[in-house]
């Protein structure tokens, strides 16, 4: 009993130790993205990153983060430009651009581009998807994977026996401390996603949102145990990988839906999203494990 005590303790210090300031820095950027080319063609360009969805606020603010130009501006004005893009005459055309330190991109299309940009400058994902409606869908995958990768990291090296955060309830003391630091990642992960979605976020509003999507979680009280118990001390460290990486992964889609939606995650929707991320889990466990062997095989193998 005291086991679950602490652990509940333990849950809501890291809840509290997780900023929402530093994620809305992230999303409030100072960033600029420059656009090259005729004025027409500039205003196809930013009515397509705005998306017929944008609200007149989300309009105002997109204005401030965008520049431009009827021909390429000097080296020295580029410097200021996180982005500089030169729009093409007709959508048919491919799409070019330069990043940081001037270093040419060019995508097919607009969501492509989208891709392409925030890959380059994966800083930028929050505040990209936060201005301009286009980039959400591609920001929200970027962060949604990076979490269930960087957990799946975590719990192959520490040899983790368990996942989802309602798990730290039920799993061994010993186990307890790895699974709050995968919450911790997941609670990042949720209020950046609220952050994409020009939500703010805060302890007040997140927590209740995101207390929503785990409760919806909280269904999976018996698969947990099971996974605690189907993993014991030796076996395959890439299966405990992918539990983690496809239980952050069903973790942020459900919170997506809401914050897509408005509509709460149910039971259902969480075990759907768990069901269609295990082989995604399975996949990218094997990618981190090799990985990580790579870096550092003996480490791997005295686990």
């Amino acid at each position: 009993m005291a086991n679950i005590f602490g652990a509940g303790y333990d849950f809501w210090r890291q809840i509290k130790e997780v900023s929402p300031r530093g994620i809305e820095d992230e999303a409030n950027s100072g960033f600029v993205v420059a656009l090259v080319g005729k004025p027409e063609d500039r205003a196809r360009m930013i009515e397509a990153f705005l998306t017929p969805t944008a609200t007149l606020d989300e309009r105002d603010e997109a204005a401030a983060h965008l520049r431009e130009f009827d021909a390429v501006p000097d080296p020295d004005t580029a410097k200021a430009f996180a982005f500089t893009i030169y729009v093409p005459e007709t959508e048919d055309e491919p799409i070019g651009a330069r990043g940081a330190n001037s270093i040419p991109l060019t995508a097919p299309n607009l969501p492509k581009l989208a891709e392409a940009m925030i890959k380059q400058q994966p800083h930028l994902s929050v505040a990209l998807g936060r201005r301009f409606p286009l980039f959400r869908p591609v920001a929200s995958q970027y962060i949604i994977n990076t979490a269930s990768r960087t957990n799946a990291q975590i719990a192959l090296i520490s040899g983790l026996p368990g996942v989802f955060p309602p798990a730290a309830i039920i799993l061994p003391a010993s186990s307890i401390a790895d699974v709050l630091l995968l919450t911790k990642n997941q609670l990042m992960m949720v209020m950046r996603l609220a952050a994409t979605h020009g939500k703010k976020p805060g302890y007040t509003q997140q927590v209740k949102e995101l207390m929503g999507v785990l409760g919806a979680a909280l269904g999976w009280r018996t698969l947990a145990r099971q996974f605690a118990g189907l993993i014991p001390a030796g076996v395959g460290l890439a299966i405990k990988a992918a539990i983690a990486y496809s239980g952050t992964l069903a973790a942020g889609r459900s919170a997506l839906l809401y914050y897509q939606t408005g509509r709460k995650p149910t039971p259902q929707d969480v075990r759907d999203a768990y069901k269609d991320a295990e082989a995604e889990g399975k996949q990218a466990a094997a990618e981190v494990a090799q990985e990580v062997r790579q870096g550092d095989g003996e480490a791997i193998e005295a686990k």
